[in-house]
């Protein structure tokens, strides 16, 4: 079982954003960390036509179907349950790296992940003056979100974000989340994600709650362009992908504003 691997859920429809996230991996992998993609039974002979990348069906993670998002959030938090790993860095197709990276960028010790663990500063400090042109307030919605599963485990105080990708998943805290609170309460996991739609927070509220590993925080690995404002404020400051790389591993450019492959 390896100690580290990289992991994707993709889809046909993100095909070519994924030939990008791949060909970065291909590139910058400096210790050849296994590289997996899970993808629907019927999209398996496409995927498996790229080199450097290990392929393997949802239906393979997760027996049952529920609808769109619910389901890859599913499938992305039971990967573990493969037992390829003993912890994951969990992908998206819209993301790709722009600097070398490799296990201890990831990993604390040979056994203990860094946790993605942090209060959203950057994107509330962009968003505060802009709630009229959104629509909503994101900062609201992201406490609500959050105040279900912090209420659950007892815990009061600050609202974390466990997020967003890539994060680094401890098989040990999923399966505590499953023997101390899924299974007494005979739910699965698609229910807590019906009931609370973040994969993130469920893992990092857990992990607080069991204390499954120890905490070592990390901030965002890649750079997050929220919105489409966020993606031209960039260019239009002369921002570079060298600039970025400096304090960020990668760069997520969202497939839900049909943004394009590459900054």
């Amino acid at each position: 079982m390896d100690k580290l691997v990289l992991y994707c859920k993709s889809y046909v429809n993100d095909f070519e954003r994924f030939k990008v996230l791949l060909e970065s991996v291909n590139k910058y992998n400096l210790d050849n960390i296994h590289f997996y993609v899970s993808v629907p039974v019927n999209d398996i002979n496409l995927f498996k036509q790229l080199d450097g990348v290990k392929v393997v069906s949802d239906e393979s993670i997760v027996s049952t179907k529920s609808q769109g998002w619910v389901q890859q959030q599913i499938v992305k938090s039971r990967f573990w349950t493969l037992g390829l790993c003993e912890n994951y860095l969990c992908l998206d197709s819209d993301c790709y790296f722009i600097k070398p990276f490799g296990f201890k960028d990831f990993m604390y010790d040979d056994e203990t992940p860094f946790t993605v663990i942090h209060e959203q500063k950057e994107l509330f400090s962009w968003t505060v003056n802009k709630t009229k042109t959104l629509g909503f307030d994101p900062k609201d919605s992201y406490m609500r979100d959050r105040d279900k599963i912090m209420q659950i485990f007892g815990r009061s105080g600050k609202y974390y974000d466990f997020g967003p990708v890539p994060v680094i998943w401890s098989r040990k805290v999923w399966e505590d989340l499953e023997n101390n609170y899924i299974k007494p309460n005979n739910l699965s996991f698609g229910d807590l994600i019906n009931s609370s739609a973040s994969e993130f927070s469920w893992y990092g509220e857990s992990l607080l709650a069991f204390k499954s590993i120890p905490l070592y925080p990390v901030e965002p690995l890649f750079k997050v362009f929220h919105y489409a404002q966020q993606i031209q404020e960039y260019k239009n400051q002369g921002y570079t992908e060298q600039m970025i790389a400096q304090n960020y591993y990668g760069i997520i450019m969202q497939s839900n504003y049909n943004a394009q492959s590459k900054y």
